[in-house]
């Protein structure tokens, strides 16, 4: 199971959006006695066509919610924390529809030419009958993790398609 486009493209722009804030920050960062605290909350509405390979094409209407804390040390490196969790309801050309959503555990840390990066993620889907009858419904697993070093990927560890349940 993918996660709906609109959650899914909205989720990957906020991320990369607060990645490249911390990158940004840590880089033009003063040395100073203290960490550089901040906490924000990022929240995105939006519609969009839905394609599936075997319902045609829905509209997905959804939210997507980016909660993070990132701390910059004294000595320019970063640490980004949070949690990015999204909802979206998808109504196919039959007036069945999909109530879909993914939850993402993210964290970014950078030192001195090195970057880790860890994500774990859930989607869930329930499709229901035009009548409103659950008809399939899932989650899906995923984990990502890796390391960079100097520019160099030095350990890459991907974990995914742990599938519960049915989907239609």
């Amino acid at each position: 199971m993918k996660r709906s486009l609109i959650a899914g493209a909205v989720a990957l722009l906020t991320t990369a959006a607060v990645i490249a804030v911390g990158i940004a920050a840590a880089t033009t960062a003063t040395a100073s006695a203290a960490a550089v605290v901040t906490r924000a909350s990022i929240t995105t509405t939006g519609t969009n066509p839905q394609p599936s390979d075997n319902c045609g094409t829905g509209i997905a209407t959804g939210t997507d919610t980016v909660t993070y804390t990132s701390v910059q040390a004294p000595t320019g490196g970063f640490h980004i924390a949070g949690t990015d969790t999204g909802t979206a309801r998808v109504d196919w050309p039959d007036g069945s529809y999909s109530l879909e959503g993914f939850t993402d555990h993210f964290s970014v840390v950078a030192t001195a030419g090195t970057t880790v990066v860890t994500d774990a993620h859930t989607d869930f889907a329930y499709n229901y009958s035009a009548g409103g009858v659950l008809q399939s419904q899932g989650k899906f697993y995923a984990t990502e993790h890796f390391t960079v070093t100097n520019g160099v990927i030095v350990r890459v560890d991907f974990e995914f398609n742990h599938v519960h349940g049915t989907f239609c």
